[in-house]
């Protein structure tokens, strides 16, 4: 089990604002790095605590999606296990999600600091894959360790025999690479049960759970998990 930490901007009069209306501020403005440390800090601290106070979640994980400008930073692989010592957290138990596009520019000194993350037992995702381009020759220059199928494929996985055929091909993938396989956006039971013929591993989206506060997601943890 692991969760995906979800950024919120709770404004005075506008309530919650969704980080499409702000990211792009931030990156813009420089902003977007102490933003990410600050957001892998949080989760980091939180993910521990549920571990500790929640019987049966020992192994909670955690991903968060991060810039790729954040690894162009210099040492920002040792920062980041110092970050993880500090919170107490196991540096396996932290999923970074990358996306294809930032992933696309990656330099030998971020291949790099990738080699320490992962050696030290970090998760490298890949967000929203097949959305990118020239997906595969990264994929054959670097080994990530999780493949999540945008959910824009897993919409239509039902309905159109390209978007199913797709989804399948991708799991193959996963499955020759050894990676593992998460499908994004995953809303009924039509969807749960096509993924399952696939042997697609992992998945999430609404079917499972909506967007939760840490109070409520708290609640959902200190209780016996439950899917059809």
């Amino acid at each position: 089990l692991s969760f995906e930490a979800l950024l919120r901007w709770q404004h005075p009069q506008r309530g919650l604002v969704s980080p499409n209306e702000f990211i792009g501020v931030a990156e813009e403005t420089g902003m977007i790095s102490e933003l990410s440390w600050w957001i892998l800090k949080t989760a980091a601290t939180q993910t521990r605590r549920w571990q500790k106070l929640i019987l049966g979640n020992a192994d909670l994980g955690i991903s968060v999606n991060v810039t790729g400008a954040l690894f162009r930073n210099e040492n920002m692989a040792d920062d980041l296990l110092s970050l993880l010592e500090e919170c107490d957290l196991q540096p396996g138990y932290m999923h970074l999600e990358i996306t294809e596009r930032s992933f696309m520019d990656h330099q030998d000194a971020v291949l790099a600091e990738l080699d320490k993350l992962k050696s030290a037992g970090v998760q490298l995702h890949v967000d929203d894959f097949g959305t990118g381009y020239s997906s595969l020759s990264y994929l054959k220059r670097y080994s990530y360790d999780t493949l999540k199928i945008d959910r824009s494929f897993i919409r239509d996985v039902t309905s159109m025999g390209d978007a199913s055929a797709i989804v399948q091909a991708i799991v193959s993938l996963g499955q020759d690479l050894k990676m593992n396989i998460v499908a994004e956006g995953v809303e009924n039971v039509e969807q749960v049960q096509l993924l399952r013929k696939m042997d697609c591993p992992e998945a999430q989206g609404y079917w499972f759970s909506r967007p939760l506060t840490r109070e409520k997601a708290h609640q959902v943890l200190s209780q016996p998990l439950k899917l059809n």
